[in-house]
């Protein structure tokens, strides 16, 4: 029990976090119009702010990550055609809405909060990291998944070398990486002025996405969303793991690629299956369901690699 009330004051918070989101959105206090400038800003600004100076100030250096980077890109690669293949019984109406729900996880908010919430600035280092290189693997996989299932939406490997590039988040990682190995040396008063935007960044980011939540629906939820949920929250940690295990990571490394795998469904993920002609609903209550489960999954995880390791 003392394993599993630490491996709560992870999650716990950011779940809370999550539900006052939904609650002031409820209330009428948190409005859609806010809700969208500031899950922009936080997208744009602070959350590439918060990457860049985690990273450029964090004491591990990149080959020390590899094998955490490996097990995260490889782990990643084989979910997805199991995903596509745990999905092939399904309406191909609903086959989009299962495999992004089941594959893309929330490793930009709530993968970074549950990091840095068990080992601080290390950790959200090493989550930013994995995260980079996995959100490249979800890029190709998303442009994959509209040439099968879109109509009016096409390949365009030229597209999917822009959104990459563009991807804010992606550039603040490259930066940070380039500065430090240039070994560029920022004056304490920028670094400064960084953390102070950075510090916004998890709870605004998780407050908006309580916002966008809608529990109502899961009270239509079907078995496919609950086949889609258990894949993303057991499935994917388990393979992930797998490939830690085998790389013979360290407990803070297998800790991190558990939080990241063990994330819930991404909201945008319920974009992409509407874009893609797909069962927005299905992909809707994917996301609502697995966030509220997530708590569950991850905490458990967490306590029992607690356990193993100790």
């Amino acid at each position: 029990m003392e394993t599993l009330s630490s491996a709560l004051s992870v999650t716990g918070p950011i779940f809370l976090t999550l539900l006052i989101g939904y609650w002031l959105a409820n209330i009428g206090l948190l409005r859609e119009a806010f809700v969208d400038d500031a899950s922009r800003l936080v997208f744009m600004v602070t959350l590439p702010v918060l990457l860049f100076i985690k990273i450029f100030t964090a004491e591990a250096e990149l080959g020390e990550q590899l094998p955490l980077l490996a097990a995260g890109f490889l782990g990643t690669l084989i979910t997805i055609p199991l995903a596509w293949l745990a999905a092939r019984p399904l309406a191909i109406g609903d086959r989009s809405a299962f495999i992004q729900g089941a594959f893309r996880g929330n490793l930009g908010i709530i993968g970074l909060a549950w990091a840095a919430n068990a080992y601080g600035s290390s950790g959200l280092a090493q989550a930013a990291l994995v995260m980079a290189v996995v959100t490249i693997v979800y890029n190709l996989t998303a442009v994959t998944l509209f040439a099968v299932y879109s109509q009016e939406v096409k390949f365009s490997w030229r597209r999917l070398g822009r959104d990459i590039a563009q991807n804010p988040l992606i550039i603040a990682i490259v930066l940070a990486l380039f500065c430090r190995q240039l070994g560029l040396q920022f004056p304490e008063i920028l670094l400064q002025t960084g953390n102070y935007l950075a510090s916004v960044t998890l709870p605004l980011a998780l407050l908006c996405i309580g916002a966008s939540l809608d529990f109502s629906l899961l009270r239509r939820s079907s078995l496919t969303a609950f086949g889609a949920v258990a894949f993303k929250l057991l499935a994917v940690p388990a393979v992930l793991l797998a490939f830690g295990w085998l790389l013979r990571l360290d407990p803070q490394a297998m800790g991190v690629l558990l939080l990241l795998a063990a994330a819930p469904s991404a909201t945008v993920s319920f974009i992409m299956a509407r874009a893609m002609g797909g069962n927005s609903q299905l992909a809707a209550n994917i996301v609502a369901l697995s966030t509220l489960l997530s708590i569950v999954t991850a905490s458990l995880g967490l306590a029992l690699l607690e356990v193993i390791y100790r």
